[in-house]
């Protein structure tokens, strides 16, 4: 009887011990579990967009020299700061980046808020170094701006994500605009604010309002794009840009939602033949960014030739299956059709 009491006690024993081994087994797989699956998240994490405070085009270059692309990331760096000058190779390039188109065009809370002039009385621009003046206290300006690029964030994040093809940044931040945005004339004492900034914090505005906005947007968002305008038969403006290595017009003034059913299809990634069919020669385009730009017969050439993305008529956008990259729209019969945008021949 004792002998089979110490059997029993040799099998509890080794049952325990088993059982025990099992236990540190099992919590090791656990944690190695769990160290895995935290890695899987951290690697997953969504890449952020973040504010870009020196704008690019490699179009606009084209017609602007570095020297004035450097005075304006100067310029940039310094009111975002509140420093009250910054450095600059001429001053051809002092007055372009100062100019208070360029500044709503390109640095938005900016434009009616910095001039290029000093307080003193001093030359603006000396020696390589250009002076700046605040119409507000600086460092109010720097909260400006500083909530300007929040905001900027905030839109780019929430309507594209970081590996988006150009012509899905370009598509959805189109139909961000349509969906948000209002036609509307500014009031003088509204203007005052900049035509560009006002047109963000207002969500109205008019088409030069548009063409700058969505131009900013996609420069911000990685894409070549800047404002242009015809002015014979329909005075008015969009945005130019350049899309996988190609040129096309993108109209979010006429796409705007407002009391329709859904958004239009038609003004976006339109060519230059699209463009002219709605009464908007391209032939004399002006671009507000290009110095002296209200000067007609410029002799640039923006080519837009390419009409394979552009989907006609009264079109309106459905969805958009970005896995197998189709976009889904409703044609003028009401009828439920498919575009493959990346296949495109």
């Amino acid at each position: 009887m004792r002998n089979k009491k110490i059997i029993s006690l040799i099998l509890t024993c080794a049952f325990l011990l088993t059982g025990c081994s099992v236990s540190k087994e099992t919590q090791a797989a656990t944690n190695a579990t769990t160290v895995t699956s935290e890695t899987t998240v951290q690697t997953t994490v969504k890449q952020k967009l973040e504010y870009n405070p020196h704008p690019y085009s490699k179009k606009l270059s084209e017609r602007i020299p570095q020297e004035n692309w450097d005075a304006l990331y100067n310029l940039s760096d310094a009111i975002r700061k509140g420093e009250t000058s910054f450095k600059c190779a001429s001053e051809e390039a002092y007055k372009w980046c100062t100019d208070i188109t360029v500044l709503c065009c390109l640095i938005p809370p900016a434009g009616t808020k910095i001039e290029g002039k000093s307080d003193d009385g001093s030359p603006a621009f000396e020696n390589g170094t250009g002076k700046i003046h605040y119409n507000m206290p600086a460092d109010e300006y720097v909260k400006r701006q500083a909530d300007f690029e929040k905001m900027i964030e905030d839109i780019l994040n929430s309507n594209i994500e970081f590996d988006d093809s150009e012509y899905e940044k370009a598509l959805k931040l189109y139909l961000y605009v349509a969906n948000n945005y209002v036609y509307g004339e500014m009031t003088e004492e509204e203007a005052k604010d900049g035509y560009i900034y006002l047109s963000f914090m207002n969500k109205k505005g008019v088409c030069e309002n548009f063409a700058g906005l969505y131009a900013y947007l996609l420069l911000q968002s990685g894409v070549d794009a800047f404002s242009i305008g015809c002015f014979d038969k329909n005075c008015h403006a969009w945005t130019y840009a350049v899309i996988n290595g190609q040129g096309y017009h993108i109209d979010t003034t006429w796409a705007l939602k407002g009391d329709r059913e859904g958004i239009y299809l038609d003004y976006f990634m339109m060519s230059d033949n699209e463009r002219e069919k709605d009464d908007c020669p391209v032939g004399d385009l002006t671009g507000a960014l290009i110095p002296q730009y209200w000067a007609n017969h410029t002799s640039w050439k923006l080519p837009a030739k390419d009409d394979r993305y552009n989907i006609r008529d009264w079109c309106y956008f459905e969805s958009m299956d970005e896995e197998n990259k189709i976009l889904h729209y409703i044609d003028m019969y009401n009828e439920h059709r498919e575009f493959y945008y990346e296949n495109v021949k």
